[in-house]
């Protein structure tokens, strides 16, 4: 490939106006300098055009699930369910999924999808899910791809979300609510993953919670417990 020719101080004037028609929109050349013509869907020179690369934006952290419960207005409801899972690595199962410890983990040990089933004795109603997912200590462990399935039993669930995760550290917030935006009544609940970042086979999992709202009294509304000391004293023991 050849450049073009660099024209003597002064001169050339005319010549870059015979060519004006295949050149980039820009400040006229300066002195003695001549722009390089462009060639359609090509960069300069002949050189190709790089293209944008365009980086997902990482799924940002939720709050902290505890901060919820402080509200008053849900209440952790995972004691009230049989926790099973596809599968698991010894020492690396449910226990460790909801001992409230951001540094353990269930990690996987089977073909995806990966499943967790957690299962109510009685129709529940839910309202949120939390997971927590960590990319900086797990990378290749961390899932990318989730679906949250609901149903009475396993032959029975139906997919109400799919969530794409890109390099998580953090809360994720899922809601369940049905079309008209109310919390779910459902048996089960099951986590599937679908995918993991870098294609890693076996998934890891810190810490899944389950919400309920928590309903007003029927007999009168009260100003709701936001403070340790109150909190103490909002049920009757």
């Amino acid at each position: 490939m050849q450049h073009a020719a660099r024209l003597p101080l002064g001169q050339g004037d005319n010549d870059f106006s015979a060519a004006r028609h295949c050149r980039a929109a820009g400040p006229p050349a300066g002195p003695g300098r001549e722009q390089p013509a462009l060639r359609p869907g090509r960069g300069a020179v002949g050189r190709p055009r790089s293209r944008e690369m365009t980086t997902p934006n990482k799924t940002p952290p939720g709050a902290d699930p505890k901060q919820l419960e402080r509200t008053g207005t849900v209440r952790e409801i995972g004691s009230q369910a049989v926790w099973s899972l596809s599968s698991c690595k010894p020492g690396f199962g449910v226990d460790q999924l909801r001992d409230d410890n951001l540094e353990t983990y269930w990690q996987s040990d089977g073909s995806q999808p990966h499943l967790v089933n957690i299962q109510f004795r009685r129709k529940t109603t839910v309202k949120t899910l939390c997971i927590y997912a960590d990319y900086k200590s797990d990378e290749s462990y961390t899932p990318s791809k989730i679906s949250v399935r609901v149903g009475n039993n396993f032959h029975n669930l139906q997919e109400i979300r799919q969530l794409e995760l890109v390099e998580p550290s953090g809360w994720i917030h899922v809601p369940l609510t049905d079309t008209h935006k109310k919390p779910i009544r459902t048996f089960m609940i099951q986590i599937a993953v679908l995918a993991n970042h870098q294609n890693g086979r076996d998934t890891h999992m810190r810490q899944i919670k389950v919400y309920t709202p928590v309903e007003e009294s029927s007999i009168g509304k009260f100003p709701r417990c936001t403070t340790i000391d109150f909190m103490m004293y909002r049920s009757i023991r």
